[in-house]
């Protein structure tokens, strides 16, 4: 069985699962997205190197040479063998291939193709490493890494929606491509490109007061659906053995889809009719 991982399919805020609102609350580290070919290079059982582009474990020869032949190229073999020999830690190096001409023709051109890391997945450890110890590994092997540029924690969909701009000015005055978000706590990685005029500097942001949106009203009838199938239509009109089961599955969708607990959530278990929970 492959070792290769495929790197995660991003997708710009609006589109994850949840519209952002999972990233409330969280730390987010968000990186410079560079202009070029996704190639990741990882060993095998018995050491051979294996290159593999974005989608394909293995990457089209010409891909492979480019890669062979950057500066680059033996310094990520000697990461690879020293993480797993010297440290136990068998793993695959993600990173941007960069041409001379950028597909875009966002950044500028330049002299040599060069090969920049920008994330590093842990097979032993089945996890994707933090930035920071990223950015050790490559600066140990004397290899570039992407630009850190925020660490940010956001309280409320409007904040998050307004340094989504800021990150975009910064690209544009950097001439880059757009941005990368990874909340590594939970998995969730993100993409925003440029296409938005500049905006204020770029600053970092730390609330302690997280505020979810209301939770819809279908959403809370889901619950009440929930718990009614739960508890069945003998018990539903006790309130003793239903209102726990309601404010479970309350809960659990607050949780799930990232909403505020409503707290009106009995008037709707008492005033909603039971054929509109039924169907």
């Amino acid at each position: 069985m492959s070792k290769w991982k495929k790197y995660v399919d991003l997708e710009p805020i609006k589109r994850l699962r949840n519209e952002g609102r999972e990233l409330l609350g969280k730390q987010i580290h968000v990186t410079e997205k560079r202009d070029g070919e996704n190639v990741s290079v990882w060993l095998d059982e018995v050491d051979t190197v294996h290159i593999s582009s974005h989608n394909l474990e293995v990457a089209d020869k010409d891909i492979a040479t480019r890669l062979q032949n950057t500066p680059e190229y033996m310094k990520i073999v000697e990461l690879l063998y020293d993480e797993k020999h010297q440290w136990h830690n068998d793993c695959i190096v993600y990173g941007e291939l960069l041409k001379t001409v950028s597909p875009t023709r966002i950044e500028p051109r330049r002299k040599h193709v060069h090969w920049i890391l920008f994330d590093i997945y842990s097979i032993t450890e089945e996890k994707y490493l933090p930035y920071t110890l990223v950015y050790q590994k490559g600066y140990h092997f004397k290899i570039p890494v992407v630009r850190l540029i925020a660490i940010s924690m956001f309280t409320n969909m409007d904040e998050l929606d307004r340094y989504i701009q800021v990150w975009m000015g910064w690209c544009r005055r950097h001439r880059r491509e757009g941005v990368v978000g990874k909340c590594y706590s939970d998995n969730i990685f993100f993409k925003e490109k440029v296409d938005l005029p500049d905006k204020p500097k770029l600053d970092r942001v730390q609330q302690s007061s997280i505020n979810y949106p209301v939770m819809p009203e279908e959403t809370i009838i889901r619950a009440l659906k929930h718990a009614f199938d739960e508890v069945g239509e003998s018990n539903w009109k006790n309130v003793k053995i239903t209102m726990p089961i309601v404010a479970k599955h309350i809960s659990n969708e607050a949780r799930e889809h990232n909403y505020s607990t409503p707290k009106n959530f009995y008037a709707y278990y008492v005033n909603t009719p039971l054929e509109k929970i039924k169907n």
